[in-house]
């Protein structure tokens, strides 16, 4: 049974939903904002009204402001996996360029946000951490599998810091355009540090 209360005003425009389903609604509706705004600059009292529900019962799905963030910082970076793979039916040839430049244009995309969550004041927290070394870890699986390199201790090393690269390029074009996202992928793909297997 909910256990949600009406609010003045918002009640006609509000409807009951389970706790899981609720929390979706509330991250889905951070990921909304940040289409306008950078992360911290998202207000949880804008969140909570758009929702319908009071600030206080926002808190009850998230205890503190700083874990709604994770939460929306996590959502967006399934987002990002989701949109960063190799095209099903290989209609491109080349997994991983399809790969790279799914990457690169989802932080051409959501640039100064995507900077904000990993690189900014919330950067630091270790679950935001944790999230991008998953994220990274998984970018770094996506491209042994999309090169058949030998999935070795010294390739993955690698391979993490050629991701950070691309990273890099991808937010410096975000700020100061001088190249082009296929611009970037190309030279990412130039500067692969690890021998493809096939």
């Amino acid at each position: 049974m909910s256990t949600e209360t009406s609010l003045p005003g918002v009640a006609a425009n509000r409807r009951r939903l389970p706790p899981e389903e609720r929390k979706r609604q509330l991250v889905a509706i951070g990921l909304q904002e940040l289409a306008t705004r950078p992360i911290h600059a998202l207000s949880i009292d804008q969140v909570a009204e758009k929702a319908g529900i009071s600030r206080g019962l926002l808190f009850r799905y998230f205890p503190t402001k700083q874990d709604y963030y994770v939460a929306v910082v996590g959502a967006a970076a399934r987002r990002l996996l989701r949109a960063a793979r190799a095209d099903p039916d290989g209609a491109s040839g080349e997994p991983l360029r399809a790969v790279v430049r799914a990457f690169v244009s989802f932080v051409d995309r959501h640039g100064a946000n995507y900077q904000s969550f990993f690189h900014g004041g919330f950067g630091a927290d270790a679950q935001i951490q944790e999230i991008r070394k998953n994220l990274q870890n998984t970018m770094v699986e996506r491209t042994l599998d999309a090169t058949g390199a030998e999935s070795s201790p010294a390739n993955r090393v690698l391979l993490r810091a050629w991701w950070s690269m691309v990273e890099s390029l991808a937010i410096d074009r975000t700020v100061d355009p001088v190249f082009t996202v296929d611009d970037v992928v190309d030279r990412a793909i130039e500067a692969l540090p690890i021998p493809r297997g096939h």
